[in-house]
Order: C-alpha cells, then structure tokens, then sequence
C-alpha cells in the first residue's frame, strides 16, 4: 500500500511553486539537504522522477505535474481532519490582489463559496492594475495575486489562457475600406503590445481614438460607440458585440493570468490558494 507522508508532500509541492529546493527550503525553514532529500524520498516511492532541471529552475516532469492537484488535496483533506476534531476553524485575514477584468467576473462565485464555508476568514480585495499588482506581491504587501504572467519572474501557482476579442457596440457598421476606431489600452498595460501587434500583422489601416486606463473605461468608450476595444467575453457589456473573423480584422489576443502567492503567506492565504485551485478552471503551469 502506497503511503505519501504529508511531510514529503509539502516540501513536493513548496519546490513546485518556488522552482528551486533552495528557495523551498527556506520558505520551510528547512536546510537545503533535508528538502532534497524528502523529493528523492517521494520520487522513491513514487518511482519516478518529479522534477527536470532547466534555464528557469526546476520544472515538473509529466508525473510531478500529475501529483500536483492530488498532493494539494491530500494535505487539504489532512489539515481539515485536524481543525474538525479539535474543533477549529480557519480564521485570519488574507490580502488578495485582483486585475479588475478578473475581480469583476470569475472570482465573484469562487470568493462567495470560500466565506460561505469560511466566516472567520476575512479578505481584502484590492483592485489594482498588473504593474501595481505584482510590485505589491513582491514587496509582501499582497499575500495572494492574480495577474498578467508577463509582470512577475517566478512560476504561478496556477494559470489560465484567457483571448481578448475584438468588440463595439451593437449598432456600429464596421468597414475595412476607412481606417478603424480603436480603443486601446493605456501604456502601463501589458495587454497593449499583443493587441497591438494582433492590429500590426494585418494589412489595414488603423488609429487609436482613445485610450482606456481601467476596464470600466474599455467599456464606457465601447458602448458609446467611440470605436473597436479588445475585452474579455466575460466582461462585455450586454449592448455590445463580438467582430466576427473576417478577411482584414485582427483575430483575437492571447494573454496568461496567473495565480501567485507569497512565500511565507498565512495559513488562511495558503487555503484560500488551494481552494481556488480546487473551484476554477485553471490550469497547472
């Protein structure tokens, strides 16, 4: 019978997020030998290997990967034994930052069933841009981030692929005969270059007619009917609609958000992390 110590399963999945045994080790306080050792230990039993070296660190090998959501569940399930019969509960408070695209669509239900199931837990949510966002997770003063990939040089804990699509407003005749409107992200956005290099790879013409520093301005300028904006299907407002592919118009954009925690966040942080890996869509990095 295969039995996985908690203990191993912890340093496993400390050097998954961080990327290094170095780095985990002082995350868990342990000495740099005695986490290589629990990762030969697991991989022993496991019988295979968990990690490859690359230019970036360590980076999971197909089994390493596939361990993941199962080692996050067993340690969940583990702690949640513990606090239930000596009747504890989560509690503290967790600051978790959010680009507004995200915040205002798919964490809403994700964070209602975590304070459902965790009332002690509090939460500060701040809405920020993805600079301002991974400038305050790398100063400690964000325990969780969800951002654009691009902004932080380490590994997210999850990550997803999300498309900007090309939107105006219901009404608006678009034509590729004349140049066309569009609403454009400000310069601080990482967003801006794919979208325009997406506008660059086709052979039409094309201006800037405004520029958006927040989604409820992407949205504001597109509804009036200043011109094209590139918006997240979930974000796009009921009166507008999607530009169809046709010949002349760019195709949509591709971004990564990722999911990030600090190293040394709080026990809350930590379950909050696990248990949005556990609702979501994401994807394993």
């Amino acid at each position: 019978m295969l039995e996985l110590d908690p203990y191993l399963l912890r340093a496993f999945l400390t050097v998954a997020e961080v990327g290094t045994v170095n780095g985990a080790a002082l995350s868990l306080n342990r000495t740099q030998a005695a986490v290589s050792m629990q990762i030969r230990k697991l991989e022993d039993l496991l019988g295979g290997e968990l990690f490859e070296r690359s230019s970036k660190g360590l980076e999971l090998t197909t089994n390493g990967v596939l361990l993941v959501p199962y080692a996050r569940e067993i340690l969940r399930l583990n702690s949640e034994i513990g606090k239930r019969l000596n009747g504890k509960t989560i509690e503290g408070r967790v600051r978790l930052g959010v680009v507004e695209d995200f915040a205002a669509t798919r964490l809403i239900d994700i964070l209602k069933a975590f304070r459902d199931q965790n009332p002690k837990v509090d939460i500060d949510i701040i809405v920020e841009p993805n600079k301002r966002l991974a400038a305050m997770l790398e100063n400690d003063k964000l325990d969780i981030a969800v951002c654009d990939t691009t902004r932080l040089n380490r590994k997210p804990t999850l990550v997803w692929s999300e498309r900007l699509l090309w939107v105006v407003r219901a009404d608006m005749v678009v034509s590729t005969q004349v140049p066309l409107p569009i609403i454009m992200f400000e310069e601080s956005c990482p967003w801006r270059t794919p979208a325009l290099k997406a506008l660059a790879g086709h052979d039409m013409q094309w201006n800037i007619v405004c520029e958006a520093s927040t989604l409820v301005a992407m949205a504001t300028a597109v509804r009036v009917g200043i011109g094209i904006g590139p918006m997240i299907a979930a974000t796009i407002p009921e009166d507008c609609r999607i530009l169809d592919h046709v010949a002349g118009l760019p195709e949509p954009v591709e971004i990564s958000i990722g999911l990030y925690s600090r190293t040394g966040a709080p026990t809350e942080a930590s379950f909050l992390v696990d248990f949005i890996s556990r609702q979501s869509d994401l994807s394993r990095p």
